[in-house]
């Protein structure tokens, strides 16, 4: 059984479970993490309730990074994570915003709303090709188009958080970061801290919590 969650990344001087919205999630966390300069993750357990991707900037479910923002003056990430399959990447900074990702889309279609998921059903009556790789590859790109448009691949996602990571005071590369949105992994959550890397934030290891 993977893990359903999210992992919140911020950066401030105080123990990020102390702060204005993670605090009242406390029974959620199940792993707090720190590193050098103030950087902090913590891990949430099947949190915040109503977070299940696809998450767009006008659906009103994601004031919690925002006030991260306003609390600590600096980006916040988070990764909504489908049973440790793939993840929604979000990340907030005081001047560029918010942008959007995928860690391994075409894992976690599955899982995700009728909407999208109903692409991958066959009919009883269509008949398939010889060639059922190239079939399933084209089904699954078709279903991850539509995801695609709320939040973009790594492509065109890699120049929007080496900004996120510019406002940090890191220069890391376009395609270091690409390559880590996109680079896959057995487990989304060692992708996610591949990208961490990736945009110069330091490694973090566990600290006590509660």
């Amino acid at each position: 059984m993977g893990f359903w969650g999210t992992f919140v990344v911020a950066r401030d001087a105080r123990p990020l479970p102390t702060l204005a919205g993670v605090r009242e999630l406390a029974d959620h966390i199940v792993w707090h993490g720190a590193g050098q300069d103030g950087w902090q993750a913590v891990q949430l357990h099947r949190a915040p309730d109503d977070w299940r991707p696809p998450m767009t900037a006008e659906d009103g479910r994601e004031s919690l990074l925002e006030s991260l923002v306003e609390q600590t003056g600096q980006p916040v990430l988070a990764a909504v994570v489908l049973d440790s399959d793939g993840a929604q990447l979000i990340g907030y900074s005081p001047r560029a915003g918010r942008w959007s990702s995928w860690l391994s889309l075409e894992a976690i279609v599955d899982y995700l709303d009728s909407q999208y998921s109903d692409r991958l059903d066959v009919d009883d009556d269509e008949e398939l090709p010889e060639d059922l790789d190239e079939f399933w590859k084209n089904r699954y790109r078709e279903a991850c188009r539509p995801l695609y448009e709320l939040a973009p691949p790594s492509d065109i996602a890699a120049p929007h958080a080496v900004a996120w990571a510019a406002e940090a005071g890191y220069a890391p590369s376009v395609a270091a970061v690409e390559a880590a949105l996109g680079g896959g992994a057995v487990l989304v959550e060692d992708q996610f801290f591949t990208l961490l890397a990736a945009l110069g934030l330091p490694k973090m290891t566990a600290v006590a919590y509660g």
